[in-house]
């Protein structure tokens, strides 16, 4: 009883878990009318970018350390409904190619599922993050820079919408130590990684510039350290140019990292990784033309916790950028709803059997909506170019299993139906590939069904048992419709052995 009494005094919590290449943070909310009350905000340092190898893999000691510090954060979420909890991965789980064991890891110790993101859709969540946290006027225009462990996110758009997302395959730990592998701060390890920055933001300066900003905000704690350090030194209130090339004065007199702690202002724990941060930032001031910059505590994990409000409140960003595809990409949009309708009959019906759950109808949707957007780049093989822009495009609100998963689905939705191992190359999960599967015959079959003038309103009867599909049709269908009956044999033949479809 006191365990139900405490989850239903937490119905109104959202959460946010961001799994940084430095630090781990989790903010926890509640829901108070239309705006939100922060309960506890936590961070922890634990470098997972330290341990990241150049197979893919990651440093034992470091998964205990991450695994550890979120057992601790998993006790905080305890009780809050999965639906308002959003636990997002970055760069250097990005990065980590040969982790799958650790990601169940992460959602066994958590009790949460892992959504790892794009570098862009980082970019999106920070900028919102960020907006959320400044008296925002619609009309302003802001630029947004956030360095992480192991990127650099910026920024540039106006009220709450992000015009520009960048991501920089760089960040304060990398950096640190492919610069200052030996904690020497030296003039030529500053000036090649300033250099490094400068070469990767010199393609987009035109238009960022051409944007233009009122102001300049910083997210990170790479940032916040930054003007602590010159708030300290009399240097302050805010980031200034000048204050910048003092503080490289500093540290090129104090010559290490390990000389660095003496800095007023400067956390121990942040020492360790400051010279690489503080360079990206003294170079972005530099190609930019920045001459002052605010900090600001919101970053991704607020912007998480507001993008995840939008979705509860049918604002749900996915489905803007599903809207925007369809455009894009010329998609027959009523036919397409359609499909998206007859599949979902299809999966009620399914759901009976197959032990299929709601996130996997909302990757059904999302298919049937998009499945013909590869038609406009070519009809031969458009199935593959479909999967092709699912795969690779920046799509934002959707994590990037999830665009691997519609890009999958849109890959199966004709020809022979992909098995284990083809599923596998297209970089599936091996949980996801049984009930991808079950979502391919669905949407192939809602997709056949539109070939042509449809007969009825309502699709008809589908029952499964295992691997065995039965559709129930009216006896005229397929007298009326010989070229259906065509297609459903040679849907039989293409699903075969994987499935057998009888009618």
């Amino acid at each position: 009883m006191a365990e139900s009494a405490a989850t239903a005094g937490l119905e109104n919590f959202l959460a946010a878990v961001d799994l940084g290449s430095n630090s781990f943070h989790m903010v926890v909310a509640e829901e108070v009318g239309s705006d939100i009350r922060l309960h506890d905000r936590l961070r922890e340092g634990v470098r997972l970018a330290e341990g990241l190898r150049d197979d893919g893999s990651l440093d034992p000691e470091v998964e205990k350390r991450a695994l550890d510090c979120l057992a601790r954060f998993g006790q905080r979420l305890r009780g809050i409904r999965p639906e308002r909890v959003r636990v997002i991965g970055t760069n250097t789980l990005r990065q980590a190619s040969a982790t799958e064991g650790f990601v169940r890891a992460i959602e066994n110790t958590l009790g949460y599922p892992l959504e790892i993101v794009a570098g862009r859709e980082e970019a999106r969540l920070v900028y919102l993050g960020v907006a959320h946290s400044l008296a925002v006027d619609a009309r302003e225009r802001r630029l947004v820079v956030d360095i992480g462990g192991g990127s650099t996110e910026l920024i540039a758009g106006q009220g709450f919408i992000p015009d520009l997302r960048e991501s920089l395959h760089f960040g304060c730990v990398a950096s640190t130590r492919a610069y200052f592998p030996d904690e020497q701060i030296t003039a030529p390890a500053c000036e090649r990684l300033e250099k490094r920055a400068r070469m990767a933001v010199e393609p987009m300066l035109e238009d960022f510039a051409s944007h233009g900003w009122d102001q300049a905000v910083g997210s990170s704690g790479t940032i916040k350290s930054i003007g602590r350090i010159l708030a300290e030194g009399g240097q302050g209130p805010r980031i200034t140019r000048a204050g910048l090339h003092w503080l490289r004065e500093q540290m090129m007199r104090l010559g290490s990292v390990r000389a660095l702690t003496r800095l007023k202002g400067l956390k121990p724990d942040r020492a360790s990784v400051f010279p690489g941060g503080f360079i990206i930032l003294f170079a972005l001031f530099e190609s930019l033309g920045l001459q002052e910059m605010r900090f600001s505590e919101g970053a991704l994990r607020e912007g998480a916790i507001y993008d995840l409000l939008g979705r509860i409140h049918q604002e749900d960003t996915r489905e803007m950028s599903i809207c925007s595809l369809q455009e894009r990409f010329h998609s027959q949009v009523l036919r397409n709803q359609s499909v998206a309708r007859w599949a979902e009959r299809f999966f009620t019906s399914a759901t009976r059997t197959w032990p299929l759950h709601g996130g996997h109808q909302q990757w059904l949707h999302w298919a049937a909506l998009t499945h013909d957007i590869g038609l406009d780049i070519a009809h031969s093989g458009f199935h593959k170019h479909g999967e092709y822009v699912w795969r690779n495009a920046d799509i934002a609100g959707f994590s990037r299993r999830e665009q691997g998963v519609v890009a999958a689905l849109l890959r199966a939705q004709r020809k022979r139906l992909p098995g284990l191992a083809q599923l596998r190359s297209l970089g599936v999960a091996a949980e996801d590939v049984a009930p991808l599967q079950q979502l391919a015959i669905l949407l192939r079959l809602a997709i056949l069904f539109h070939r042509g003038a449809l007969p009825l309103a309502a699709p008809p009867e589908l029952t499964v048992t295992g691997r065995h599909v039965v559709l129930h049709l009216p006896a005229r269908w397929l007298t009326d419709m010989p070229l259906l009956a065509a297609d459903l044999e040679q849907e039989q033949e293409w699903i075969t052995p994987d499935f057998h479809l009888q009618w």
